[in-house]
């Protein structure tokens, strides 16, 4: 998640150089840079350690998704060898089917030749036996004819007798013809039925070498996800102890910062508790005080009122400006102490990212009163970049919601 304004608590807590009064001894000074640094050097350690980390879980993610995509592709091999082995036993069977079609043609056509050869053997003796006749048998036959019948129907029973061989024969070969056309059918559907055999195995063999890669593929990948979740969460505890190294110095300095307010907290210096807007009243709210901000993921300290570059920031009450400066994430910065309401509890507020400000450290300033223009500097990056007047209350020290006092 973007939050409102990245690293905006940190350089929050640097409140220590914003309330700086003029004049102030070396050693306070100094104390105030060694925290600053201090501050500094822990955010960009938990900076660098968070991006780090960030990283390592983006590799992960792209691993899983490799994983899940191979896992897919994995069970679409899978269903596709399943398919082939459902296809290629039909094959098998069909091709024993077709086999045994064209074997029983054969053995059929084998067997008609072999009728055929013996009606021809048959018709071949008759024949020789006729000829024989004609050569002079037949005298010896003719002389045994006992009446006229006998010798009339001798030549017709002849001629009736090669008329039959002839159509047994042409039976038989009509036969065998149509038994050579079924078992060159029947061959035809062996080869076809062996070559649809041969492309399925050939498919069978293409998805098993690329089921053999994608199980390599999906080792290598969850070895390397084990790997990379060993390094995240290595990176996890050292992101870990740079948000403690963190928020500690900036709990350090921000402590600080409280007791360089209270310079400027005078018992002559009073808070009606008559607070007006910071800038035109109207102004929409881009970010709560309270919405997820902060490089550790901790709570927006103040409101953004988004507005055009050059918009009048207003004093919202009376007060004396304890800060007004430049500062790291804040950009130019204005703070005015406003001292102790009768409530007993001391008001102080801070506006950011201003373009310029028109007041100085020291100087009394009253409700209304024009103190900056709305800008963009500083650290301005996330969904809240951009022209804004970034607006703080604190009251005894302690950030609050400036809505609950500050009308907009």
């Amino acid at each position: 998640m973007r939050l409102c304004l990245l690293r905006r608590r940190a350089a929050a807590l640097a409140l220590a150089l914003l309330l700086a009064v003029p004049a102030l001894p070396a050693r306070a000074a100094t104390r105030q840079q060694e925290l600053q640094q201090r501050a500094d050097q822990a955010r960009e350690d938990y900076e660098e350690a968070t991006r780090q980390q960030e990283d390592a879980e983006q590799q992960i993610d792209s691993t899983q998704e490799t994983i899940s995509s191979i896992e897919g592709r994995v069970s679409e091999v899978e269903a596709q060898l399943s398919s082939v082995y459902t296809a290629l036993q039909q094959a098998r069977a069909e091709l024993d089917a077709a086999n045994g079609e064209a074997e029983a043609a054969r053995n059929a056509l084998a067997a008609k030749q072999a009728e055929f050869d013996a009606r021809m053997e048959v018709a071949r003796d008759q024949l020789l036996a006729m000829q024989q006749l004609q050569s002079g048998g037949g005298i010896q036959l003719l002389s045994q004819v006992s009446n006229l019948f006998q010798l009339l129907t001798f030549d017709e029973v002849l001629e009736s007798l090669t008329a039959r061989n002839d159509q047994l024969l042409s039976e038989l070969n009509d036969q065998a013809a149509q038994l050579d056309a079924q078992r060159q059918a029947a061959e035809a559907a062996a080869e076809q039925a062996r070559q649809a055999q041969a492309r399925l195995e050939e498919n069978q063999a293409a998805l098993n070498a690329t089921s053999g890669q994608l199980a390599t593929a999906l080792q290598d990948a969850n070895s390397a996800l084990t790997r990379q979740q060993a390094e995240a969460q290595a990176l996890a505890q050292v992101t870990e102890e740079a948000r403690r190294a963190y928020q500690q110095a900036t709990a350090e300095l921000d402590a600080y910062a409280r007791q360089q307010n209270d310079r400027y907290s005078t018992p002559d210096l009073t808070c009606s508790l008559d607070f007006g807007p910071a800038l035109a009243a109207g102004t929409r709210i881009s970010c709560n005080y309270g919405d997820p901000d902060g490089i550790d993921g901790s709570h927006h300290n103040g409101t953004d009122f988004p507005a055009a570059g050059g918009t009048p920031i207003y004093a919202v009450a009376d007060g004396v400006v304890s800060a007004a400066r430049s500062m790291p994430s804040y950009g130019n910065c204005v703070q005015i102490s406003h001292g102790t309401a009768d409530d007993g509890r001391n008001y102080a507020t801070l506006y950011a990212h201003m373009s310029s400000f028109t007041v100085s450290e020291g100087q009394t300033v009253t409700k209304g009163q024009v103190i900056g223009y709305v800008g963009n500097t500083g650290d301005v990056v996330g969904a809240n970049g951009g022209y804004h007047l970034h607006l703080e209350l604190r009251i005894n020290g302690s950030r609050t919601n400036a809505m609950q006092y500050i009308p907009h």
